[in-house]
């Protein structure tokens, strides 16, 4: 149940980011080069979503970083 409370966290995030659910959805799926080439999916599955949530604050807080 965690897991799947983590994943609407993050997606929810991500669409307050980004201003559309619809690109979050595409973008989970599509392979990332800042993830060396592995999809934001791949990532949480490797209990990576820590790589997703710094992205996230760089987006909110205009750091390019």
């Amino acid at each position: 149940m965690h897991e799947a409370t983590e994943l609407a966290r993050l997606i929810e995030a991500l669409a307050d980011v980004t201003q559309d659910r619809n690109e979050v959805t595409a973008w989970l799926q599509e392979p990332n080069e800042a993830f060396e080439g592995s999809t934001p999916l791949q990532v949480i599955e490797r209990g990576e979503s820590d790589r997703l949530w710094r992205m996230i604050y760089f987006l909110r807080s205009g750091d390019p970083s």
